[in-house]
């Protein structure tokens, strides 16, 4: 599946240099002048609400550009429709800072989206650092205006015009590449085992996924596809239908086993997944669960339900997936008709699983229906040991069992 974008390819395609220059030539003035100011910049085509609508793109560029002048600042645009905003330092830095996010985004934000679509800068200690990204905006312009017209999305992909974050084009072609490989190559699983009560790991089920890592490293190696979030979940949905697509036509792939697969709430109600029921007997459709991000859920609530009755309908098992331990408290993942919650307790998030508020809500779920993944770490697999969780996944069991793996691919 290749998703179409709704806006203007000139947004994410630039074709001229003269912005980015007189952006930089500016820089080098304050720079000899030394007087401190503070530049922030704005990754417009990351916001979710404004990469789908021109028309709101240019509403927001509109407000920004007014915000700017009547707070005596200089609006610079680039020429893939990002831009920065300069103004001498102040210590009313963030405020203004406060007002221009409300400015941009007037009916609110998440905390963690804030890095997605807004770097702040202070010179000239940032002088450096500034210039560097000011420079990622040249690289790219040269880059895509010497890309030959035919050029195939592979050579795309590898070209400097895709270094950065995800953006709607290199998504897009990423989409037109996915279609065009056979993915069985990247293709991987992972075992979810149960805890017996004799100490002893069972694996009892297995997820299968298309391994980013190693689709990343071969096909786009210069793409951080982590962020944006939304365009990420992009990333994912277009992988997992064509995964999908790949089981449809080897069905056998998937006999006897008790399966996890990724999928986005949008595949549910695609020819994909229509396609894949009809090739998959009633009787075996128990064995398979579908998980469905955290990120669907939080996008649009009454939509994942649906989605949740036509998986439950057609006879399949459901998974909550991307749940991190600090969301717990606030999301009431029980009243979900989901026969798995899977709790994210990566390295990094195993110590929030001391907090006795998330331990307290940990406390009030199924706790036969969680599953503890990215378990990488002896304090996670204790944790989970602690909260009464027998179902776990993870490195850290994988090594136990098998012995170290040379390399671990990563899930969706």
């Amino acid at each position: 599946m290749t998703r179409i974008w709704e806006f203007s390819d000139n947004k994410a395609i630039p074709s001229d240099l003269v912005r980015e220059q007189d952006f930089i030539l500016k820089l080098r003035r304050m720079q000899r002048l030394g007087t401190p100011h503070f530049v922030v910049n704005l990754i417009l085509n990351s916001i979710e609400s404004l990469a789908k609508n021109q028309k709101a793109l240019e509403a927001v560029e509109s407000r920004l550009k007014e915000f700017a002048r009547v707070t005596n600042g200089t609006y610079a645009d680039m020429s893939n429709g990002d831009a920065f905003i300069v103004w001498e330092e102040t210590a009313d830095a963030q405020n203004l800072i406060d007002s221009l996010i409300k400015v941009m985004l007037p009916e609110g934000h998440g905390a963690e989206e804030i890095q997605n679509f807004l770097l702040v800068y202070h010179l000239p200690v940032d002088y450096t650092k500034l210039r560097e990204r000011a420079n990622h905006y040249i690289e790219v312009v040269r880059a895509v205006n010497a890309l030959p017209t035919a050029v195939t999305p592979g050579d795309a992909l590898k070209s400097e015009a895709a270094r950065g974050p995800l953006t709607p084009w290199t998504t897009d072609q990423v989409g037109r590449l996915v279609s065009s490989i056979d993915l069985k190559p990247y293709t991987r699983s992972q075992p979810i085992y149960r805890l017996g009560e004799n100490g002893k790991f069972e694996p009892v089920r297995e997820e299968h996924f298309v391994s980013f890592d190693d689709l990343r490293r071969e096909r786009f190696p210069k793409i951080e596809i982590v962020t944006p979030e939304h365009l990420f979940l992009a990333l994912c949905e277009i992988i997992d239908q064509r995964l999908l697509h790949s089981l449809t036509e080897n069905p056998s792939s998937l006999a006897g086993r008790h399966v996890n697969l990724n999928i986005s709430v949008a595949a549910v109600m695609s020819a994909a997944f229509a396609q894949f029921v009809l090739n998959m007997p009633v009787a075996k459709r128990a064995n398979i669960a579908f998980e469905i991000h955290r990120g669907d859920l939080l996008q649009d609530f009454v939509r994942t339900l649906g989605a949740f009755e036509v998986i439950r309908k057609e006879g399949f098992k459901i998974a909550v997936d991307g749940i991190t331990p600090d969301i717990i408290p606030y999301m009431n993942l029980g009243a979900f008709d989901a026969d798995f919650i899977k709790i994210n307790v990566a390295r990094e998030r195993a110590a929030l699983l001391k907090d006795a508020t998330i331990r307290e809500a940990l406390a009030k779920l199924p706790v036969e229906k969680l599953i503890f993944f990215r378990c990488d770490s002896e304090a996670a697999l204790q944790a989970g040991r602690e909260c009464g969780v027998t179902l776990f996944q993870g490195w850290h069991i994988d090594d136990k069992l098998n012995g170290p793996a040379l390399h671990h691919p990563v899930a969706d």
